[in-house]
């Protein structure tokens, strides 16, 4: 964690007034004692805002802890098994030995984890039985989802909602996940956000990004495309290879990356990997990889004509914003978050099928000029709403709400 990070660093990035009103709201609230848990320190996007959110709160004033939940690989899977139910996967069945392993290691970690403190923020349902094995005492309890709960499995989310309710509130990233029937607690909508100063995000120059590439045998001097994505069901690899497929018939020298990781939390990446193996095997100009690197992702993103998002589900897809950071249009399906960041026409393209998806796609492939005008359109539209002091601006005025004196 980059413990040395201050709001001040960001000046320049956003206005001197934004860094300010967060140094008054901070004031509100500063000394309070802030525990943040979630079940992973690497891979995938609650990691990531974590790594930069709580350094810079404890820039400001407050007092920011973060844990990690601890588990086997039997809880991990029973939790992977949530995520898909509660994204909407209806032919999962909750039995007697997924709610006793989630419990037992819910409890156990209880056991291990100090939670005095002002204000907890449990992230997800892998930790979110916490609450039922502590005593709150005036502690406010907040359950932060980041996945689309828009029409979950009944019987997870049935068996979720037990201890969701049990919190004083719930932070959603889009106003459509909140479930209809969540009622008696304060809800938050707050968007996810990207950092500009991590490896992942910062400047490089041409030189620097044609240096990381070429490492990986990508060209230069070929257009490429691609997604950058955990290896996961919901991402759907497959439909991004098949469109290449179907663009190479047009586009000579066209390149594929496919860029991704697996989260500690996530037992289903290497299937998923190894499926995307076989989908590719064969093709020349694909580049299928699994590597935690933020320089990769960095140089990839800045490399690409535009990236795909094809997710058929997705929490929030700050994969997206990373690309459009970059001066990288965004062709994505009509999926969670996606349609916060891709506005059609705009930063780029929303789709709802493969056929459209070639379609733009050509497009971009033929108009360079038209890829930079919504690349451009996309920095200043991430700049203005998903960057962590804007995420940081939430929390506070959240904290604000709950524990200020």
């Amino acid at each position: 964690m980059d413990i040395t990070r201050r709001i001040e660093d960001y000046i320049g990035i956003v206005d001197r007034d934004e860094i300010e009103y967060i140094k008054e709201l901070a004031e509100n609230v500063k000394g309070a004692r802030v525990l943040h848990i979630n079940s992973t320190k690497k891979g995938g996007g609650v990691a990531e805002i974590l790594r930069s959110v709580v350094p810079l709160a404890n820039s400001l004033g407050l007092k920011v802890r973060w844990e990690v939940i601890s588990g086997d690989r039997e809880f991990f899977e029973v939790t992977k098994s949530f995520h898909n139910a509660l994204q909407g996967n209806k032919g999962l069945k909750l039995g007697g030995d997924m709610i006793r392993k989630y419990l037992e290691t819910n409890e156990i970690n209880a056991g291990k984890i100090d939670t005095d403190a002002d204000v907890i923020v449990i992230h997800d349902p892998q930790p979110a039985a916490l609450i039922s094995y502590k005593n709150k005492g005036s502690s406010k309890w907040v359950w932060r989802c980041h996945i689309d709960l828009s029409d979950p499995n009944e019987q997870f989310w049935s068996f979720l909602r037990g201890f969701v309710t049990m919190y004083d509130a719930a932070i959603f990233s889009h106003g459509v996940y909140v479930p209809r029937d969540l009622r008696g607690i304060k809800i938050y909508i707050s968007h996810p956000s990207i950092d500009p100063l991590t490896d992942k995000n910062k400047p490089l120059s041409q030189t620097e990004i044609e240096r990381i590439i070429s490492k990986y045998g990508i060209d230069p001097e070929k257009p490429l495309v691609g997604q950058v994505a955990r290896f996961d069901p919901w991402k759907d690899h497959q439909s991004v290879v098949r469109v290449y497929k179907a663009l190479r018939q047009k586009v000579e020298n066209l390149q594929l990356v496919l860029l991704g990781s697996f989260a500690d939390d996530d037992p289903e990446g290497e299937r998923i990997y190894k499926e995307v193996l076989r989908e590719t095997e064969g093709l020349s100009d694909v580049y299928v990889i699994n590597e935690h690197n933020d320089l990769l992702v960095n140089a990839i993103q800045r490399s690409m004509v535009f990236a795909f998002q094809l997710s058929i589900r997705e929490g929030f897809g700050l994969t997206v914003s990373e690309a459009l950071w970059k001066y990288t249009p965004v062709i994505g399906r009509r999926a969670g978050g996606i349609p916060l960041q891709v506005i059609d026409g705009v930063t780029g393209y929303l789709v709802n099928n493969m056929e459209e998806a070639y379609e733009r796609a050509l497009m971009l492939i033929k108009k360079p000029w038209l890829a930079r005008m919504l690349g451009a359109n996309g920095h200043q539209h991430v700049k203005r709403n998903f960057l962590i002091t804007r995420d940081l601006r939430d929390y506070l005025r959240i904290h604000i709400d709950l524990v200020a004196r």
